[in-house]
């Protein structure tokens, strides 16, 4: 049969002569030959782009390169199981009878959000075992994660999967696969290409959120949040039987959660952000104010004082070690005595010991 990929009405017909397979790898040592599907090539190609980029970012989010590594080796099988799981989970029927085909995964069937549930548990685990902040991971790890699954998609497209519904569109599609499933040569929506381009969008702009974000998780709800408005946008168009009996499709009721779940976060934690800023206690200028302004500059060493009456040099506790006799103005008619000279600098410390504890007369 030969295997071929059409968009008829696409700049006056393209079609691409390819199929599932890529090549075949001859038998060696008792082992083979091996069919090696474009499928695989590409998620292989998504994830070394993506951990590439990952990689070369991470100092500059303080995160150990080592650390990064070491997460994806765990992530990524444990993402891959969940996918496997949370399709077979819904679709039972199909396995109960044949157990043994839920490991047959290259035979299709996995579903993406339970790699992002199996992704997300796996940083859990490894945070709290490294001691890291598992959303300081989440909202770095997930922007490139969008990327992987931006040129991922292209891999349903050489499988011919996952196709929308009957269209008259100009990048209207079909394939020897295509038709042999629907037995007409109507054209469909090219799904995977609508979601491998809003992907790349949400990647761009999960970049310059990024950039600027102050707030534990908000990335990875931005993420959650464009997402699952597409996912759940793209539903509407997929015709594949990954629903219940009464046509529920469980992907869009899980997007639609998603969506309300990281909308919320994402509100509360704008208000948060706004409202949780510190405010001054004072509006208006008041005596009590500036005297705790002039203590908190005696504290830093920001002001030193010369007593001209004493000839005592002020330190942080408002007295000198060093000044053994204060200074006697000699041109003075009455020159003041060393006891009473001390007895008017106690006093001053007194009043001003009252003021810093709030009992002024002056203080607001």
């Amino acid at each position: 049969m030969e295997h071929y990929i059409e968009f008829p009405k696409l700049f006056g017909g393209i079609r691409l002569n390819v199929g599932r397979e890529a090549f075949v790898l001859p038998e060696f040592l008792g082992i083979g030959p091996i069919s090696v599907r474009w499928y695989g090539i590409i998620i292989a190609v998504a994830i070394i782009i993506a951990l590439i980029l990952a990689t070369r970012q991470a100092e500059k989010f303080k995160i150990r390169e080592e650390d990064l590594l070491d997460m994806f080796l765990i992530a990524l099988p444990v993402s891959v199981v969940f996918s496997r799981l949370f399709y077979v989970v819904f679709k039972f029927d199909d396995f109960k009878n044949d157990l043994i085909r839920i490991l047959y995964i290259w035979e299709g069937g996995v579903a993406i959000y339970g790699a992002v549930i199996g992704a997300v548990l796996s940083v859990f685990i490894f945070s709290r075992i490294r001691k890291i902040n598992m959303w300081t991971l989440c909202d770095f790890a997930c922007v490139y994660l969008t990327l992987a699954q931006a040129i991922g998609r292209w891999g349903n497209f050489f499988n011919q999967e996952l196709y929308g519904t009957v269209t008259d569109l100009p990048w209207g599609m079909t394939g020897s696969i295509i038709r042999a499933e629907m037995g007409s040569d109507q054209l469909v929506h090219p799904t995977f290409l609508y979601e491998s381009l809003w992907n790349l969008l949400a990647f761009f702009i999960l970049l310059s959120i990024r950039k600027r974000n102050r707030v534990p998780g908000r990335v990875f709800a931005s993420y959650l949040l464009l997402y699952s408005f597409a996912r759940f946008m793209l539903e509407f168009l997929r015709v594949d039987d990954f629903q219940s009996a009464n046509d529920v499709r469980y992907n869009q009721v899980v997007a639609a959660v998603l969506f309300i779940g990281a909308l919320i976060f994402l509100i509360v934690s704008v208000i948060v952000e706004k409202t949780g800023k510190k405010t001054p206690v004072y509006d208006t200028p008041s005596a009590y104010a500036d005297i705790l302004k002039k203590l908190d500059e005696e504290e830093s060493g920001e002001l030193e004082a010369n007593s001209h009456d004493t000839g005592t040099v002020l330190t942080d506790n408002g007295y000198s070690d060093e000044a053994a006799e204060p200074v006697i103005d000699t041109g003075s008619d009455k020159p003041e005595e060393p006891a009473e000279a001390a007895e008017a600098a106690g006093s001053q410390d007194e009043d001003a010991g009252s003021d810093k504890f709030g009992f002024s007369d002056n203080a607001e």
